[in-house]
């Protein structure tokens, strides 16, 4: 109880307020990230860290990248971060002749189902992921299809390999597989 009084008369005595204002120290600052990927679909900042935390959003980047280029589409921002990637550049080239064609794809979207965790060896990261694949159709202008894949694939046991850029300060793509 003499704990409790103590407490409460404590609070009842007149402070005299500060006439000094403290000292306004500036924020440290970090060097912006030079610009990587789409101007409006940009890399986040979240996927250009040197860690497995990185490698793995830089992944969930990559896809949510692929599903938002087959739309467009165009290979060029899957060529800048997977310039030495042959897959990539596969697939790169699929949807720029898909464009030149006048063609587009319709469906195919990819999902991540499940993702181990990077296996880190210096400037590499490893992952290996399960991706499932909706159906797909390459169309033509008057919509006519020229390619399909009517069935969904529901777990692609698919991986990438990443390589630190630090010209990028990002992870780029050197190896992915889908399936």
């Amino acid at each position: 109880m003499l704990a409790g009084t103590v407490l409460l008369t404590g609070c009842a005595e007149k402070q005299e307020a500060s006439t000094s204002l403290p000292t306004a120290e500036p924020a440290p600052t970090t060097e912006a990230l030079p610009p990587l990927g789409p101007a409006d679909f940009p890399v986040p900042d979240e996927a250009r860290t040197k860690d497995a935390a990185g490698a793995e959003a830089f992944l969930r980047y990559w896809i949510d990248l692929l599903n938002r280029q087959r739309a467009v589409p165009t290979g060029e921002a899957i060529r800048a971060l997977g310039p030495e990637c042959e897959d990539c550049l596969r697939i790169a080239g699929n949807y720029d002749d898909a464009a030149s064609a006048g063609n587009r794809y319709m469906g195919g979207e990819l999902s991540l189902n499940d993702v181990t965790a990077p296996l880190i060896d210096s400037n590499e990261a490893m992952i290996a992921f399960g991706i499932r694949r909706e159906a797909v159709s390459l169309v033509n202008a008057s919509g006519a299809v020229l390619q399909s894949r009517a069935e969904p694939a529901p777990n692609l046991s698919s991986g990438i390999t990443l390589v630190w850029s630090a010209a990028d300060r990002s992870w780029l793509v050197k190896g992915f597989t889908l399936g």
